[in-house]
């Protein structure tokens, strides 16, 4: 019972948690705001001033302006929030005092991770698509809010996959048959939201990584280690991508039987299972990394 205490006890998680969760809106808070709230009310000043200038007349962002913002206030997030609330623990005072705070290292760790990949962009989403549910109910020249237009997407995904499967079975059987069947089953595997969750650590571990990790220049050096994966895994699967596509090109008669191949290979049946394992993966090494930089942190 003491060696469970020792690495984790919930009271003590409660109160380091509670202690964490305010030094970090202590120095992101504002940041937050800014970037959640004043980034729309900017794009919405400036899409109207411009509008009024050009074309003479009052006319709020549209949404795919509105879905652009969004995608770069979220990076930004991303990007900045794991320098600004951790990026010190690799100073020499600052470091010394967080080893000493009376929590385990498991409990750290857990209330980084809490913080970092889940509170934070959960906070900034909630902040973005509130402020611009208001913008779009004050302002009916802005459209549809995001939400609306997520929902309404979501719906037309359900639809479309309803249609193609009457249309396989209009067409009876043959190669349109399997492509609408497996086309539509694709379909169904990437609309389920719940596929994207783990992206959103992919996104944000490799920052808090390198915020721990680095001394100096700490953003630029996680893009540049992000860059350097990608082209190193791009360099090992190249060639077996290059070799597969040809595979099928050869194999195939026609254009029809080519989509019909390569809806039915391996890849595609299983796609929703082979990006999750991949996620998975890089997620554990991320964590791994994240941990063993926690318990080698010494001053």
């Amino acid at each position: 019972d003491t060696m469970k205490n020792d690495i984790f006890n919930f009271r003590r998680f409660g109160k380091y948690f509670a202690s964490d969760f305010r030094t970090c809106l202590a120095n992101y808070g504002l940041s937050l705001i800014t970037i959640s709230i004043l980034f729309q009310l900017a794009l919405y000043a400036v899409s109207v001033g411009m509008n009024i200038l050009l074309d003479h007349q009052w006319d709020g962002p549209d949404m795919g302006l509105r879905t652009f913002v969004c995608g770069i206030a979220m990076l930004c997030i991303t990007v900045t929030m794991p320098v600004k609330c951790y990026g010190r623990l690799t100073e020499k005072q600052y470091g010394s005092f967080w080893l000493t705070l009376p929590a385990s290292r498991l409990e750290k760790f857990i209330s980084m991770i809490l913080l970092t990949c889940i509170i934070t962009p959960l906070a900034g989403g909630i902040l973005f698509l509130g402020v611009d549910s208001i913008i779009c109910a004050l302002d009916p020249t802005c459209g549809n809010s995001l939400i609306a237009g997520f929902c309404e997407l979501v719906r037309n995904m359900g639809e479309l996959t309803g249609e193609i499967d009457q249309i396989r079975l209009n067409l009876g059987i043959g190669v349109h048959v399997e492509a609408g069947a497996e086309g539509s089953d694709i379909m169904k595997q990437m609309s389920s939201p719940w596929l994207y969750v783990d992206e959103i650590f992919g996104i944000t571990l490799p920052f808090l990584l390198g915020a721990i990790y680095f001394k100096s220049g700490k953003t630029v050096k996680t893009f540049l280690c992000i860059a350097a994966f990608s082209m190193l895994t791009s360099a090992i699967m190249g060639p077996f991508i290059t070799k597969y596509s040809l595979e099928l090109l050869n194999n195939a008669a026609n254009e029809e039987a080519i989509i019909s191949e390569m809806l039915n290979s391996g890849i595609f049946k299983h796609l929703a299972v082979i990006d999750t394992i991949t996620d998975t993966v890089v997620n554990l090494a991320l964590f791994t990394g994240i941990w063993f930089r926690i318990k080698n942190l010494k001053h």
